[in-house]
C-alpha cells in the first residue's frame, strides 16, 4: 500500500474477483482476453504492473504484483475517488507481454466494475464476449466519457441508436422510445462532451444528447445541401460544423456551425464544394477538394467566410481523407481520381493558419478507401479488403505515413474510438465477404502513453 494517503477508494484488480474482505468503497477492475477468460492463463507471466495517476498528481506506480499459474490479485489504494483518475495495467513474463488501460474516469461516478481486454504490443485482440445490437458499416461512433454513441449504418435494422460502455465493455440499446426510421449511411461528430451531431442519408439531421434522458433527439436545420456530400468535423471547445454538400448535382457554398447549446451560425465557404474533407486546427478549420480543381480554403474563428489557400491545384481527390495534428499541419490522403483510380500521392499542409502553405507529402503505398479516421487521431484504420492500421507522424519538418499494426479482420466502414492511453477500440465494418460485423477489436500500439 502506499504511504502517506488518504484511503478514499480501493481499485481492486483481478482475474476473475477479488477478495470478499476487502473493505468499502472498491472499485473491481476486471482483466480479460478477447474470451472474457483469464489473459495469462497458460502464459509464462510472472507479473501484473500497475500505474495510476489521479488529475494532475504524480502518478503511483506500485512493485509487481506475482502472477502464479496464471492467477493474481491486487488491491492498491485511490488518493480520491472524486477525481480523473488513469491506470495502465501489463502483464509481464520471460516471453509474455499483455498490455492494457481503460478509459480515463471518475471512480466516483463509475458503478464500481471496470473491465479492460489486454492485447500484445503493435496487434489487436478480436472480442467476442461483447457484441453490437446489429451488424454495421458506415456508422456515427462518438465518444461521450467513458461512453460511446453507436448510430445508423447500412444494415437494415431497427436498432438505430446503442452506445458502447467502454469501462465495462457492454453494448446496449437506449432504454428511451426513438426515432424508428433507417438512418442509412451515418456521420457523427461531437458538439462538445455530451452533445453529438448526427448527419444520416436518409433522414434529417438531428442533435443527440448522451446526458439528457428526457430530451436525446433533436432535429436541427442546416443550410442547404448539408448531407452526405457535407464535411463533417468536430471543433474542440466551439462545437460541430457541416461544411459544404449539394443541392442538385450542384456544389454549395453553405456551412452550419452547431455550438453546445444547439445554435446554428451559418456561414459561407470562397467556393461552392461537393464532398470535401476537412480537420479542425485548433479552433480553425482546414477545407480541401469538393471541386475538379482540388483547392484549399481555411474557416478561421470568427469569421464568416472561408480565407483561400494559394498555391493548391491537387484536381479530384474523391472521398480522400485529411489528417490533421490537432494544431497547425494536416496531411491530404487517399481517395480517387477523375478516371476512378485510388490515389496514392498526398498533400501536406503546414504553418496554419498564418501562412497555411501546401507542398507534395510523402506517398501512401496502401491507400484504400472506406478507411476509419478516428476523430482527434492521426489513425487510418483498415478499408476496403484491409487489415492494416496506419499512423501519419510528424516528426520536426518530416512527415510519413507507418503501419502501425493490422488487425484481426478486414474492416470497411468501421466505427472507432481512441483511449488517452494510445490503444483503440474498433467495431463493425465490412469485412469484405458481403457480411457486416457486429464484433469489436480492442487493439495496442508498440507502447502506451506513459501516466
Amino acid at each position: 500500500m502506499l504511504s502517506r494517503t488518504v484511503l478514499l477508494g480501493l481499485l481492486c484488480v483481478s482475474v476473475w474477483a477479488c477478495n470478499d474482505d476487502v473493505a468499502q468503497l472498491v472499485y473491481s477492475t476486471r482483466v480479460v482476453n478477447g474470451d472474457n477468460g483469464n489473459p495469462a492463463a497458460g502464459t509464462d507471466a510472472t507479473a501484473l504492473v500497475i500505474g495510476v495517476q489521479q488529475a494532475d498528481l504524480p502518478a503511483d506506480e506500485y512493485p509487481p504484483f506475482p502472477i502464479e499459474d496464471g492467477q493474481f490479485d491486487a488491491v492498491l489504494e485511490l488518493r480520491s475517488s472524486a477525481v480523473r483518475t488513469r491506470v495502465r495495467v501489463t502483464i509481464e513474463g520471460p516471453t509474455t507481454e499483455l498490455l492494457t488501460a481503460p478509459p480515463a474516469f471518475f471512480p466516483g461516478a463509475s458503478q464500481g466494475f471496470i473491465r479492460v481486454v489486454t492485447a500484445p504490443p503493435s496487434s489487436c485482440e478480436r472480442v467476442s464476449f461483447n457484441l453490437l445490437e446489429a451488424p454495421r458499416a458506415y456508422f456515427g461512433m462518438v465518444q461521450s466519457g467513458t461512453f460511446a454513441l453507436v448510430v445508423g449504418g447500412t444494415a437494415p435494422t431497427n436498432d438505430q441508436f446503442e452506445f458502447f460502455d467502454a469501462l465495462q465493455w457492454d453494448s446496449r440499446l437506449f432504454s428511451q422510445e426513438l426515432p424508428g426510421t433507417n438512418l442509412g449511411e451515418t456521420r457523427a461528430a461531437s458538439i462538445d462532451e455530451v452533445e453529438i451531431l448526427v448527419l444520416p442519408t436518409e433522414s434529417p439531421p438531428f442533435i443527440f444528447s448522451m446526458a439528457n434522458e428526457d430530451d436525446r433527439y433533436t432535429e436541427v436545420e442546416l443550410h442547404d445541401g448539408a448531407g452526405p456530400r457535407s464535411a463533417l468535423v468536430s471543433v474542440p471547445g466551439v462545437g460541430a460544423m457541416v461544411i459544404g454538400g449539394e443541392v442538385a448535382g450542384e456544389a454549395q457554398t453553405g456551412v452550419s456551425l452547431v455550438d453546445p447549446e444547439g445554435n446554428v451560425t451559418f456561414l459561407e465557404l470562397r467556393e461552392p464544394r461537393s464532398g470535401p474533407a476537412a480537420t479542425a486546427l485548433g479552433t480553425d478549420v482546414l477545407v480541401v477538394g469538393g471541386n475538379v480543381e482540388g483547392n484549399a480554403e481555411i474557416l478561421l474563428e470568427g469569421a464568416s467566410r472561408g480565407q483561400p489557400i494559394a498555391g493548391v491545384m491537387d484536381g479530384v481527390r474523391e472521398a480522400g481523407l485529411l489528417v490533421g495534428d490537432g494544431e497547425r499541419r494536416a496531411l491530404w490522403i487517399g481517395g480517387t481520381d477523375a478516371t476512378a483510380t485510388v490515389r496514392q500521392d498526398t498533400v501536406r499542409f503546414d504553418d496554419c493558419p498564418v501562412s497555411c502553405a501546401s507542398s507534395a507529402g510523402p506517398p501512401w503505398t496502401s491507400a484504400r478507401l472506406g478507411a476509419l479516421q478516428p476523430a482527434g487521431s492521426a489513425l487510418v484504420i483498415g478499408g476496403v479488403g484491409s487489415r492494416l492500421v496506419d499512423e501519419v507522424r510528424w516528426d520536426g519538418a518530416d512527415v510519413a505515413i507507418e503501419q502501425l499494426l493490422e488487425l484481426d479482420v478486414a474492416r470497411a466502414g468501421a466505427g472507432g474510438i481512441v483511449l488517452e492511453s494510445g490503444a483503440f477500440i474498433v467495431a463493425g465494418g465490412d469485412d469484405g465477404t458481403g457480411a457486416q460485423r457486429q464484433d469489436f477489436e480492442f487493439c495496442v500500439p508498440a507502447a502506451l502513453e506513459p501516466l
